[in-house]
């Protein structure tokens, strides 16, 4: 049960950090269109940035980070082997981390897809 609590605190520390350093600012919230993250959407899925709400995108990319780090972390804090943890870690957080984006970019296609069609 503890692992579960130090999981959903460091889910919320993750998030608000994010929200207080790049969702309220103007500044970083036009230089996070260059993020990796954006990039990725923009390479692999074609998601027009233009066209999208960057705000909006921001907080799902928060939420998921904040999510895949706070999922890793519970599942590695449950063992005591320090080669054990880093192995789960490897196999958790990169699967984890493709399948998250890839529902991301799968749904900002269909969202563009449906607002183009409008």
């Amino acid at each position: 049960m503890q692992e579960v609590i130090f999981s959903f605190i460091v889910f919320i520390i993750i998030y608000l950090i994010y929200w207080i350093t790049v969702i309220l600012r103007k500044k970083k919230l036009e230089k996070f269109k260059n993020n990796t993250y954006v990039r990725y959407l923009q390479l692999i899925y074609h998601i027009d940035i233009e066209r999208i709400n960057i705000k909006s995108l921001a907080k799902v990319i928060a939420l998921t980070n904040s999510f895949i780090i706070s999922f890793t972390l519970y599942f590695i804090s449950i063992t005591d082997s320090l080669f054990l943890m880093l192995l789960l870690a490897v196999a958790i957080f990169i699967p984890l981390q493709l399948l998250s984006y890839h529902i991301i970019g799968k749904y900002y296609q269909k969202k563009q897809r449906s607002d183009h069609h409008v």
